[in-house]
C-alpha cells in the first residue's frame, strides 16, 4: 500500500498492512519552516509556500500525509472578522467580531474569492497535483460552532447558549451553509479528507447537552450535504460526546489524549475510526523521543486506528519528536527505518 491508500484505508475501517504515522491537525512546526524558507505569517498568504510547508512532514520526517492551512480563522476572515496574522511561532487569531446578532450574518455573493480562501485552494490544488496519487490530501477549516464563535465572540456565543438559544442556532445554520460551500471548494481543489476543527464544543466549554442540541446537528448537517470524507476534531477530554461524534456522520474522530482510545472506539463501533492521540502538549513538545515512541506505542496497542498527534502541533514541537512518531510506527511493526 501506499500511504494515500493506508489512510483511506484506515479511514474507512478496511484492511491495511499497518497503521499509518499520520497527522490530522495543524503541520507546521518552526524548526521545519526554518529549512525550507516557508515561515509564518507570510506563509499563510502564500500557496505555494502553504503547500511546501503542509508537505513538509511527509518530505522531512516521513508523515504520511500532506495537509493545509495552519490556522482556523480562514472563513472568519473572509466573512468579515479582523485577524491578527500571527507571528512566525503564534498562528493567526480572530481579534474583532463582525456581528452582534445572528441576523446581522449573511454570506456574500463573493464568499469564497474573499481572504485567504483562494490561496488555500490554490495550495491544495498544488498539493494535489504533486502528491496526490501517493499521499493523501487533507484540508482543514473550523466548524460551524466554532466559525460562530468567530464570527459573534466566543464569550458571547456561550452566553447565547444560556439565554438566547434561538440565535446561536440563527447563526449556527448560516455558518453550516458557508462551511458546506468551502468544504465543496476543497474538495473539487483536490482534497481527499476534510477535517472540521469544533474546539468552542469542548466539553470545557459546553455540556454534553447543549453539544447534542447546538451543535451536533449541523456537524450532522455538513456531513451529509457533502459527498466525501470527513475527520471531525473536537478539543479536550470527549469521553461524554464521542458516540454523539460518531453519530454526526465523520468517518473519523480526532481525540486528545484525554480519552482513553478503547473507550473511544467502543463508543464509536460501526460508525468512526478513532484517531490520535499523542500528547501534543506535554509529550511531543516537551518530552524526548523515546517519550515520545513509548506513548505512540501504548496508543498502536490500544487499537488506534490512525496514529496521530492528539491535537494540532505546537509550532515549536521538536522536529526529532515528529520523526519519533514513525520511528514507532516502523518499531512496532518491525517495518524498515
Amino acid at each position: 500500500m501506499n500511504p494515500r491508500e493506508r489512510f483511506l484505508h484506515a479511514l474507512l475501517g478496511e484492511p491495511k498492512d499497518h497503521t499509518p504515522a499520520t497527522c490530522v491537525t495543524q503541520v507546521g512546526i518552526v524548526e521545519v519552516m526554518d529549512a525550507i524558507d516557508a515561515k509564518w505569517p507570510e506563509t499563510h498568504f502564500d500557496s505555494k509556500k502553504m503547500a511546501a510547508l503542509g508537505a513538509s512532514l511527509w518530505n522531512i520526517a516521513k508523515i504520511e500525509v500532506v495537509r493545509v492551512p495552519f490556522d482556523l480563522t480562514v472563513m472568519a476572515d473572509a466573512l468579515g472578522a479582523k485577524v491578527d496574522p500571527g507571528k512566525v511561532n503564534v498562528q493567526p487569531m480572530v481579534k474583532g467580531h463582525p456581528f452582534t446578532s445572528a441576523d446581522q450574518m449573511k454570506i456574500p455573493d463573493d464568499f469564497l474569492k474573499r481572504g485567504r480562501i483562494p490561496v488555500v485552494l490554490e495550495a491544495v490544488k498544488i498539493l494535489k497535483e504533486k502528491y496526490g496519487s501517493t499521499l493523501p490530501v487533507l484540508a482543514g477549516f473550523e466548524a460551524p460552532f466554532t466559525l460562530a464563535g468567530h464570527l459573534v465572540g466566543t464569550e458571547t456565543l456561550l452566553k447565547w447558549a444560556i439565554k438566547s438559544r434561538d440565535q446561536v442556532k440563527e447563526i449556527t445554520k448560516k455558518t453550516t451553509e458557508a462551511a458546506i460551500m468551502y468544504a465543496e471548494a476543497l474538495l473539487k481543489a483536490g482534497a481527499d479528507v476534510l477535517s472540521p476543527c469544533e474546539p468552542t464544543a469542548s466539553t470545557n466549554l459546553i455540556s454534553p447537552k447543549d453539544f447534542r442540541e447546538l451543535v451536533k446537528p449541523y456537524l450532522t448537517d455538513l456531513a451529509k450535504s457533502i459527498d466525501g470524507y470527513f475527520i471531525l476534531h473536537i478539543c479536550g477530554d470527549a469521553t461524554l460526546i464521542v458516540k454523539d461524534m460518531a453519530e454526526t456522520g465523520m468517518q473519523g474522530l480526532s481525540i486528545e489524549d484525554k480519552v482513553d482510545i478503547r473507550s473511544a472506539k467502543q463508543m464509536a463501533a460501526g460508525k468512526s475510526r478513532i484517531c490520535g492521540n499523542i500528547s501534543t502538549a506535554n509529550t511531543l513538545i516537551w518530552g524526548t523521543p523515546e517519550q515520545v515512541k513509548e506513548e505512540a506505542k501504548k496508543a498502536l496497542d490500544a487499537g488506534v486506528d490512525l496514529l496521530c498527534p492528539a491535537c494540532g502541533l505546537a509550532p515549536i514541537t521538536p522536529l526529532k519528536n515528529v520523526k519519533a512518531i514513525v520511528t514507532a510506527v516502523n518499531e512496532y511493526y518491525g517495518l524498515p527505518g
